[in-house]
């Protein structure tokens, strides 16, 4: 009867134990389809899922960015900045998600000398395959940063 009650002591413990874990944080990763920017992506998804963190990659496109910032815990979004701005649907989706301006990181590609018309936190230059693991690596460490919890007051 000990023994049965002892396992059953043990088994209760465990399941508040695993209850008490917390939630794998919620990461999107949104890119342009260009092999660069797959490439960057794909590299940043194995190092999140690495760090515990479960990813969602998506293409955008003109037909815009089918997501919603609130049901992550962040957001990545690289796109090109062809013609001289970042693209259209980029603009519209961060306007609508601007109430969680602080989980999303925007990254842009350019080219030539243009001032970028978006509040962006990175902008590189024309895509360039080199760069991708010091890039992903880069963006990783500020997505790590968005999901630490903030210190308590």
């Amino acid at each position: 009867m000990k023994a049965t009650i002892a396992a059953w002591v043990l088994v209760g413990l465990a399941t508040m134990a695993l209850a008490q874990e917390a939630p794998k944080k919620r990461v999107l990763l949104a890119w342009e389809k260009t092999d660069f920017k797959q490439e960057l992506v794909e590299a940043m998804e194995q190092s999140l899922a690495q760090q515990g963190c479960e990813v969602t990659k998506v293409l955008h496109s003109k037909s815009g960015l089918e997501a919603k910032a609130a049901d992550y815990d962040a957001v990545f979004i690289t796109n090109s900045g062809v013609h001289s701005e970042v693209r259209f649907w980029i603009v519209e989706w961060l306007a609508a998600n601007q109430a969680e301006a602080a989980r999303i990181l925007l990254h842009t590609t350019k080219t030539g000398d243009w001032t970028v018309a978006a509040d962006v936190d990175a902008v590189t230059s024309a895509s360039s395959k080199g760069d991708v693991k010091t890039l992903a690596a880069d963006y990783v460490a500020r997505i790590i940063k968005i999901l630490a919890p903030a210190a308590a007051p």
